[in-house]
């Protein structure tokens, strides 16, 4: 094989290499982005997160396909390495909480503020939340419930079972019960710092 025939299946090889990595990429975008991206594509959220699975795991098996067909044992290998790590990440990893605990870092401030307001008793009943939150709750607004504020991080599409973030003033107790769909009543499950409570 020649120089530039051996340059030209190299670079063949690093293409597929890195079409597995953006696969898998996209789909641990779609698994950590699942709340915003149901909230914003309701049912079409569905087709986006398989999409990214056939991606992946489709755009995996091709790549290995053709390096193993073009004889390119060691990158098929290296394809195969790097598509089971994704794999094994993508299961291992709790994305709900992932999700919830770095956005609550990266908004803790602008939360801290909130929760300011909210005991100042300067916040509206169904305050519409600053921009760089709004995302964070389905309809872009805190809601007080209970002495509680609370913003519905998501709902299903029949509003009978929802999740989301609470402030409390003071520590709930384990019978603190708070509504977080027109169906469902969550309690806070997991203390996120601050007064915030992450409510399932």
């Amino acid at each position: 094989m020649s120089v530039v025939e051996e340059a030209r299946r190299v670079g063949h090889a690093h293409r597929f290499l890195i079409g597995v990595t953006a696969g898998w990429l996209s789909l641990m975008a779609c698994n950590y982005l699942a709340y915003p991206l149901f909230d914003a594509l309701s049912l079409l959220a569905l087709l986006v997160m398989a999409a990214c699975w056939l991606l992946a795991v489709g755009g995996s098996v091709a790549a290995l396909v053709a390096l193993l067909r073009r004889r390119a044992y060691g990158w098929a290998a290296g394809a195969l390495v790097v598509a089971l790590g994704f794999g094994l990440v993508v299961q291992a990893t709790n994305w709900e909480r992932t999700y919830v605990d770095s956005q609550f870092r990266l908004h803790r401030g602008q939360l801290a503020e909130l929760a300011a307001s909210h005991r100042a008793g300067t916040l509206p009943p169904d305050a519409v939340l600053p921009w760089r939150l709004r995302y964070l709750s389905i309809d872009g607004r805190a809601h007080r419930r209970d002495g509680a504020l609370y913003l519905p991080v998501w709902q299903d599409w029949r509003a009978e079972s929802g999740v989301g973030l609470g402030y409390f003033p003071t520590s709930p107790g384990p019978d603190t019960l708070i509504a977080t769909a027109s169906g469902d009543i969550g309690h806070p499950v997991r203390y996120l710092g601050d007064g915030w409570w992450w409510i399932a």
